[in-house]
């Protein structure tokens, strides 16, 4: 009794748990609908990270890895934004990484978690890795049939193709991304990139038409900012220091970002160099020196992450082994459950048959006994009463066998005789029941009949009617 208790109360815990499972993984569902809705129509990351780290407690186990992938992918995606956002990019290119995992289905998503780890790579200047993934998030939109998506990281990868100096691989994709006619903050792109690709390649002057190409199709100054650090540094690589020093002053006084201002102080420096002012050389050199301490803070924010997205790179699935190795201990096991009830059914039908064979040489040899014993049927056998006293001994399957057809006691009587002496004929067994041949004959054919067969058949039948199992 004690047991019972035990058991009925374990069964409930069992069905507590999971009523608060189901509830989790549901409100985990409701979340991510909400992140995408937010995501999709207003553009906006869903502001509840408690309620995302929730959601990926609740799926992130091994069968939702299977069958709700798609949420799980999404709830780590959503997250990294998060962790971007407050750069903390080690703990936001782990979610990244979990997100570009659980292959979502929908490509847009593996396309934009692709960028996002190209994006990390891209701040620690990894420009071999940052292409791996660009390459990625192109093909990923390229999937999506989304022409704003795939004409973008077109040119990431143009690019980054550039920066390595693969030439004419960067030559080809801008081919590509030249057939788009998107608005003009593509074509400002475009003009960039292409402005890039001259730069690397130091034809100073066509990299310069194509930055100021570039610069009038910008609508916002942040926009802008890229491409004056561009243009200042094509200058000053070209000795002209006078035109590179409008846009070094510019980007002082709007930039924010560490790299653009390391590179326009350089520039100040030179010119206050150049005009022998120690105080202006001086300043410059120290606000120089402050943003390359934040450039270098910046990057090894960065430099974190950048070995989780190379271990990433190598081995994109870690724990794939564990995997390959369970599913074929359960093929393993599955084919050894089979292969013992084969062998199990084998060996019965194996039993069966060699016990219906020890059967029949038993029976065969009572027959032979009971035709030694009576060349020819007892005149009383006519009684089947009789002949079953006689006989019940040693035919007693048989016998039972016969009665399930419920035929009269002179039916039964002339099938005995059938099964004992095959090799009767129609006269012998007339003369033995006191019958004419013809009268034998519809006998034998009504027997026949009520059995269900062939009068033909009737011999063969009584012969296998001892082989029914018992």
């Amino acid at each position: 009794m004690q047991s019972v208790r035990y058991l009925t109360y374990l069964l409930f815990c069992l069905l507590l748990a999971s009523c608060d499972y189901c509830n989790r993984y549901q409100q985990a569902h409701i979340t991510i609908a909400i992140a995408d809705s937010l995501d999709q129509n207003e553009h906006t990351l869903y502001p509840d990270t408690v309620a995302l780290q929730q959601a990926i407690a609740a799926l992130d186990n091994p069968l939702a890895r299977i069958f709700a992938h798609n949420h799980l992918g999404k709830a780590h995606y959503y997250m990294g934004r998060h962790l971007s956002l407050a750069e903390q990019i080690p703990q936001a290119a782990e979610h990244y990484i979990a997100a570009d995992r659980a292959r979502i289905d929908d490509p847009i998503y593996r396309g934009r978690i692709n960028s996002c780890l190209a994006h990390i790579c891209k701040q620690n200047e990894s420009d071999s890795l940052a292409l791996i993934f660009f390459i990625r998030a192109n093909e990923a939109f390229e999937d999506s049939g989304k022409d704003w998506y795939y004409a973008h990281t077109l040119l990431d990868v143009s690019e980054f193709h550039t920066n390595l100096h693969h030439f004419a691989e960067a030559d080809s994709v801008l081919r590509i991304a030249q057939s788009y006619n998107l608005d003009d903050y593509f074509l400002a792109r475009y003009y960039e990139t292409k402005g890039l690709y001259f730069y690397e390649l130091q034809q100073y002057d066509s990299a310069l038409v194509y930055f100021k190409c570039g610069l009038a199709l910008w609508h916002y100054e942040e926009d802008r900012l890229y491409t004056y650090k561009k243009l200042m540094q094509v200058y000053l690589d070209m000795g002209d220091q006078a035109s590179a020093l409008p846009y070094a002053q510019i980007i002082v006084e709007h930039s924010a970002t560490p790299n653009e201002l390391v590179n326009a102080y350089y520039c100040l420096m030179q010119d206050a160099k150049a005009n022998n002012d120690i105080e202006l050389l001086s300043r410059y050199a120290h606000a120089r020196q402050d943003a390359n301490r934040l450039l270098n803070a910046q990057v090894g924010k960065y430099r974190g992450a950048l070995t989780l997205l190379k271990e990433h790179v190598v081995n994109p699935y870690p724990y794939r082994w564990v995997w390959i190795t369970l599913l074929c201990l359960l093929v393993a096991c599955l084919l050894l459950v089979i292969a013992i009830v084969l062998h199990r059914r084998y060996a019965a039908r194996r039993l069966q048959v060699a016990h219906h064979q020890i059967e029949d040489l038993s029976i065969s040899a009572q027959l032979s006994n009971i035709r030694a014993t009576y060349p020819r049927p007892r005149k009383q056998w006519n009684d089947y009463n009789e002949l079953k006293k006689d006989l019940e001994p040693q035919l007693h399957d048989w016998l039972s066998q016969l009665e399930t057809y419920q035929l009269s006691n002179r039916e039964n009587v002339f099938c005995t005789y059938m099964l004992l002496y095959p090799h009767a004929s129609l006269e012998d067994l007339a003369d033995w029941m006191h019958y004419s041949a013809t009268g034998v004959s519809t006998f034998k054919r009504r027997i026949a009949q009520k059995i269900g067969i062939p009068t033909r058949d009737l011999q063969k039948h009584l012969q296998d009617l001892r082989q029914v199992p018992k």
